[in-house]
């Protein structure tokens, strides 16, 4: 043996076997001990006796998967009237021709109390979602509500600083109803400083944001002004108005 061949026993080769631990092949091993560990486990599950429950199953189906024998009395009584196996039972031979499945109830409760249960508890679901629908109904209403109360807010100051505004243009010194004009106008009118009677007044201010209010202002504005908050614009006569503006609210002007 040369020198350059190295002995098949030698420590270097044994070394090289050794470390030769490819991944494919620890995964061949772990595949097929896993697979003797699953059959193993199958063949104990197998071999371990049923309980009672288990035994009842079994021999309850395989009665119930077990055709009618000849020999039975019952069934030659049918063969006698012309049942042939296959055939569909009536007349017309159009009948159900496998036995109708034989439904196994697990619970305790008779026949009647398990349907009010069922009953009982779709009536539940169905409130429920009534109640669902009753809750995200109300919400969209607070929601919208709150929407209209924001705008109506929103208008009712525009209109007050227009008016002011156009009265002082003109010259008119003092507004036709308080709450045609501005909250902080009327309150230097007044001459109130005071902290409570501050209060009383902001209560009392407060109280005139309304849809009617709101409507009489835009109304005089108008009518006096010939001016459209909306539109933003002041009209030359009341033709003019009419003729270039959609209404005097707010949803004559909305979009669609």
């Amino acid at each position: 043996m040369s020198d350059s061949e190295d002995d098949y026993m030698s420590d270097k080769l044994l070394q090289t076997c050794q470390e030769d631990v490819r991944p494919g092949l620890v995964f061949n091993r772990t595949t097929k001990r896993k697979h003797e560990l699953e059959k193993k486990k199958k063949e104990l599950q197998a071999k371990k006796p049923k309980n009672s429950r288990e035994r009842e199953e079994e021999l309850r189906q395989n009665a119930l998967n077990t055709a009618i024998s000849d020999d039975n009395k019952g069934f030659k009584l049918l063969t006698k009237m012309g049942f042939k196996p296959g055939e569909g039972l009536g007349k017309a031979k159009t009948g159900i021709t496998e036995p109708i499945k034989i439904e196994v109830r697990n619970s305790k409760s008779g026949i009647g109390m398990e349907n009010h249960f069922k009953e009982k508890i779709k009536k539940k679901v169905e409130l429920k979602t009534q109640d669902l629908a009753k809750t995200l109904d109300e919400f969209q209403k607070s929601n919208k509500m709150k929407q209209m109360q924001r705008y109506l807010y929103k208008d009712f100051v525009t209109a007050q600083r227009a008016c002011e505004d156009l009265d002082t243009r003109k010259e008119i010194n003092e507004p036709v109803q308080e709450f045609f004009w501005t909250r902080e106008t009327i309150k230097k009118k007044r001459g109130i400083e005071d902290e409570d009677e501050e209060e009383e007044f902001n209560e009392e201010f407060n109280s005139y944001c309304s849809d009617e209010n709101l409507f009489q202002v835009i109304n005089y504005l108008r009518e006096t002004h010939l001016y459209c908050m909306f539109c933003a614009f002041v009209a030359t006569d009341e033709d003019d108005l009419k003729m270039n503006c959609p209404g005097p609210s707010r949803s004559d002007h909305d979009d669609g």
